[in-house]
């Protein structure tokens, strides 16, 4: 079975939004996957970026690195990166290691986004200590 990373774009309705539905493991060997795409995403113009993490069977500490850098890159271009739909074990490496306070992680992409981009001059709704 091939576990290597896919990052698969789904568009929203609002041109500066993004979802990356992440498939398979995010590691040493698929962190440049997961930067590129971003890198992409931004450059396009999509600076709410959520990674839909519902079919993500493998995050480690190189992953949880690749998230930050597409969240501090994102906070660059005036926009934001938040994880949805993660599994038990990925919230569980998120609460572990603060991350969950850094992002924004919620249940669903729709609720991820409500919380990246809430409504013009309020900011983000999550904590951001890392950025």
């Amino acid at each position: 079975m091939n576990n290597r990373l896919v990052a698969l774009p789904r568009h929203r309705e609002r041109e500066d939004q993004l979802v990356l539905r992440l498939a398979g493991e995010l590691d040493l060997d698929s962190e440049t996957v997961l930067a590129e795409a971003v890198a992409k995403a931004l450059k396009r113009g999509h600076r709410w970026i959520v990674l839909d993490c519902s079919l993500l069977t493998f995050c480690d500490s190189r992953g949880m690195n690749a998230l930050l850098a597409a969240h501090r890159h994102a906070r660059e271009a005036d926009g934001g990166v938040g994880v949805a739909a993660a599994a038990e074990h990925v919230r569980h490496v998120l609460n572990l290691t603060g991350m969950d306070q850094a992002l924004a992680t919620t249940a669903s992409v729709d609720a991820c986004f409500d919380r990246l981009d809430p409504p013009a001059g309020t900011g983000p709704r999550h904590n951001s200590p890392l950025t």
